[in-house]
């Protein structure tokens, strides 16, 4: 048995995009969303010196946060994903034209492991117009 934690997001950044309409048509709401020329902030809303270069939507797509490999493997996580986003394909690839789609997977563990990622997988994720960001950390 592979022992790690992991959480996967779904963060799209375009120069034009409409967070909302994000929204609207994936069903999700952002943890994080902006548009271009918005203020900077800090997470806790503190203002910041200039303004938002592109438009950003993130977000943990089941609010599942971090979950122990002995809970839900990596593999299944993304097969969840994927297939919930594949009626949305056409969407989300014209974002990728000018933007980035990302599947950003964190993952954590004090031992080695492995993620088995089956060619199938792989061209679906392509498919979507999306980047599959591998995040690692080192734990305790």
């Amino acid at each position: 048995m592979q022992l790690y934690s992991h959480i996967l997001d779904l963060r799209i950044s375009h120069p034009a995009l409409d967070p909302d309409l994000v929204t609207r048509t994936l069903g999700l709401d952002p943890l994080h969303s902006w548009r271009e020329g918005d203020a900077r902030k800090t997470p806790k809303g503190t203002l910041l010196a200039g303004t938002r270069s592109t438009g950003y939507w993130g977000a943990n797509p089941f609010s599942y946060g971090w979950r122990a490999s002995t809970d839900a493997l990596v593999e299944d996580v993304l097969e969840e994903l994927v297939t919930f986003l594949e009626p949305h394909r056409d969407f989300l690839v014209e974002l990728s034209k000018e933007g980035n789609v990302r599947m950003w997977l964190s993952t954590s563990s004090s031992r080695n492991y492995a993620l088995d990622l089956a060619p199938g997988m792989l061209s679906r994720i392509a498919s979507l117009g999306a980047t599959l960001i591998h995040d690692v950390y080192q734990g305790a």
